[in-house]
């Protein structure tokens, strides 16, 4: 018998609920505001100029913190004042545990030149999807938000994860940790070689340069991240309440409708009966061959998981769709099959 979960529908009509709830109209202008200066949508004069100033704050909320990151991302901020000017306010408010911290202003403009990174760049409208989720006893937030570049277009997710760091003068405040943008990255080289050539030599050098730490800093395969997941929900409540479900969290995609859960929310959906088996197994098995692509360029698959009780003759098929964001594997989906 199968049974089939796929994109969570349970957990989208929950959410739509609670997106209505939560995001008056659907939609949220960023500041409030109905549109920029001229109509074109996007960051307004007033948020413009504030970049100027923009600092990290204990005051801030991780709302307030996205807000101000969006608007220095846009391309009316980009190089407005000067060059490079929206990156430089943006990677004020990184986090230090950011890879992207670390590098240099080119370098963190260079992330941007890439192709799924441009609803960042080119948003008009945003609006927040979901509540506030907070994990680890409040040190981490995750807030979905979906951006759109004009009116008919279609809305873009964007999952914002951000971490509660100690500030010069010892006092906490909100920074970016990661961002996923929901398309996932092309993991052809060919791809993005193509795409260079239609670009000036030092936009192609930068793609270049983008791609190789990418995959320097691509760490754990699907299986990894299946069996990571696996093992955490397993044990749900060790170290501490819900941390199997904090761990399933960080590692949804943003289109996956669990990644607006809260951690209490994803626990009393695996009291489904049929998510019995992710927490009570006692054997697990990852399978460690290449993953079956879905999309030709090969940045999402599905991995497969064989899980059984102690005492029962079959094993049960967990399928899992993965997709890379930011050269991190992420779930879409799953699929279980008994």
């Amino acid at each position: 018998m199968q049974r089939a979960h796929d994109r969570l529908d349970h957990l989208a009509w929950l959410q739509r609920r609670r997106r209505l709830r939560c995001c008056e109209g659907g939609r949220l202008r960023v500041g409030r505001a109905a549109a920029a200066a001229g109509g074109g949508g996007g960051p307004t004069d007033t948020q413009s100029a504030a970049l100027a100033t923009a600092q990290p704050s204990p005051a801030l909320q991780p709302r307030e913190v996205i807000e101000t990151v969006m608007c220095a991302l846009h391309r009316r901020n980009q190089d407005t004042p000067y060059a490079r000017f929206g990156s430089e306010v943006a990677m004020r408010f990184l986090s230090p545990d950011s890879p992207a911290s670390q590098r240099s202003l080119e370098q963190f403009a260079d992330y941007l030149s890439q192709e799924w990174y441009r609803p960042l760049v080119e948003w008009s409208e945003m609006r927040w999807d979901g509540d506030l989720v907070l994990l680890g006893n409040g040190a981490e937030a995750y807030q979905q938000a979906g951006v759109r570049s004009s009116p008919t277009a279609a809305w873009v997710s964007i999952r914002w994860i951000l971490a509660r760091v100690l500030a010069e003068g010892g006092h906490e405040e909100w920074r970016v940790a990661t961002v996923f943008v929901q398309e996932p990255d092309s993991t052809q080289s060919d791809d993005l070689e193509a795409a260079a050539l239609a670009l000036p030599a030092e936009a192609a050098a930068a793609i270049s340069r983008w791609r190789k730490r990418q995959m320097a800093e691509q760490r754990l395969s699907p299986a990894d991240v299946v069996e990571k997941v696996m093992r955490a929900l397993r044990t749900p409540d060790e170290p501490h309440p819900l941390h199997g479900c904090e761990v399933a969290i960080r590692y949804c995609s943003p289109s996956n409708a669990a990644s607006r859960l809260s951690p209490q929310g994803f626990e009393a959906y695996l009291r489904e009966p049929w998510y019995a088996i992710m927490t009570e197994w006692d054997e697990l098995q990852v399978e460690r061959e290449q993953p079956e692509a879905v999309d030709p360029d090969g940045s999402v698959v599905l991995q497969d998981a064989l899980v059984r009780r102690s005492g029962d003759e079959s094993w049960t098929v967990v399928t899992w769709q993965l997709s890379l964001h930011s050269g991190t594997w992420l779930t879409d989906s799953l699929t279980i099959t008994e």
